[in-house]
Order: structure tokens, then C-alpha cells, then sequence
């Protein structure tokens, strides 16, 4: 139940309510779904938007609330996630180097982020 009315509904009641064609709610919940999977799928694919501010959310719960991070800066939800390395990577890559490998991190820096937490 809980999945259907938080993960679900929301997606749903927006083209029910605006009365959309079928073939643009069908294009929506595709836009949705891999939206979804990218966020979660524990990878930073490159030409994708990044997962790592939806990776610390669930790490820390208490962070990252928003899709864009808009709302997250300006009501100050983003702020231990600001301070980490994570956020550093957090960006499109548009080339196929992993981001671990551009934005290396040294032992300080990794022990500075456990900390914040």
C-alpha cells in the first residue's frame, strides 16, 4: 500500500488530472521510471545526471530531500552534503572516465567526510 500511494500516485495524478494523451503519459512514466532507476542504481553513468546527492540521502536520511537540490539550498538540507567529496563528483560527466577517478580523494579528505556524518 505504502508503495502504491508514495511511489505510484504522485507520478500518476498529475497527467490523470490535466486529462493527457495517453502516449505523453506513457512517455512521462518512461522519463520517471529511469529517473528512478538512475537515482538508485549505484552507478554515476556518464551523460546521466548524478546519483551521488540521492546516494547520501540514503546514506544519511536526514539530507537531499529534493529531485533538483533547489529547495535542498535554500532550506539548507544540502549543507553536510556540501562538505563531503561526494559533492565534488556530483555533476553530468561527458566523458566516459569514471568520476571516482577525476575527483580522487585522499585518506584526510575520506576520514573528513566520515566525520560529518
Amino acid at each position: 500500500i505504502e508503495h502504491i500511494i508514495c511511489n505510484l500516485f504522485p507520478p500518476v495524478i498529475g497527467p490523470m488530472i490535466m486529462g493527457s494523451h495517453y502516449g505523453v503519459m506513457l512517455l512521462w512514466f518512461t522519463i520517471a521510471n529511469l529517473s528512478t532507476l538512475n537515482s538508485h542504481c549505484g552507478y554515476h553513468l556518464p551523460f546521466l545526471p548524478s546519483p551521488e546527492a540521492h546516494d547520501f540521502h540514503h546514506l544519511k536520511f536526514v539530507n537531499n530531500f529534493g529531485v533538483l537540490g533547489v529547495l535542498d539550498r535554500l532550506h539548507g538540507t544540502d549543507s553536510m552534503f556540501r562538505q563531503t567529496t561526494a559533492y565534488k563528483r556530483h555533476l553530468l560527466m561527458l566523458t566516459l572516465e569514471p568520476p571516482r577517478s577525476v575527483f580522487t580523494s585522499d585518506k584526510k579528505e575520506h576520514k573528513d567526510e566520515e566525520e560529518v556524518g
